[in-house]
């Protein structure tokens, strides 16, 4: 019979990307913090960001959501629809997310009392899980088959040049309080 672990502890990150969060909570602390102290923590990454994060350290970062990402499927999920994909990388507004929830979740374990875990399990893991299935839909991105961006070539026409100059012109036109056809 196979042991089955009631209670697996959450995945801890990687030493770089736990020093930054260790630091950033240490700060947070701080109450009246020096000029080099304000200068030192503005050049740090923010792992619940990663487009803060250099490429180097994204990839540590990717590394520990991975397994988060794992932990949450195997001990917190059970039905199918209310999962992170395994394609989770493949969508941007997942990896941001997922980014917060995991560091939420390291800060919670921490705390002095109970309750910044049990707002995570009572607030953020439900709500990130149904935002998930109410963004890519509940058969969005089955296993081994992801699903490109249903709006892609919308953002593309979006992205075109001269979409983007006639909106800049009416932009500028408005911000000058000029009165034109629109």
């Amino acid at each position: 019979m196979t042991r089955v672990e009631l209670a697996r502890p959450f995945p801890e990150p990687g030493t770089e990307v736990r020093f930054y969060l260790d630091d950033l909570h240490r700060f947070a602390a701080i109450s009246s913090p020096s000029e080099r102290e304000l200068k030192l923590v503005e050049t740090m990454p923010r792992p619940w960001d990663p487009a803060s994060c250099e490429p180097d350290f994204r990839r540590l970062l990717y590394k520990w959501l991975d397994e988060v990402v794992a932990w949450i499927n195997e001990d917190h999920t059970w039905r199918v629809d209310r999962v992170v994909p395994g394609c989770w990388v493949e969508h941007p507004h997942i990896v941001n997310e997922l980014a917060t929830v995991a560091c939420v979740r390291w800060s919670a374990q921490f705390a002095t009392t109970a309750v910044p875990l049990a707002d995570w399990y009572r607030l953020t893991l439900p709500v990130f899980l149904d935002r998930i299935a109410q963004q890519i839909g509940p058969t969005g991105c089955p296993p081994g088959r992801h699903q490109p961006h249903p709006g892609a070539s919308r953002n593309d026409l979006y992205r075109d040049e001269p979409a983007q100059a006639e909106r800049h012109r009416r932009q500028a036109r408005d911000a000058s309080g000029v009165q034109g056809s629109s």
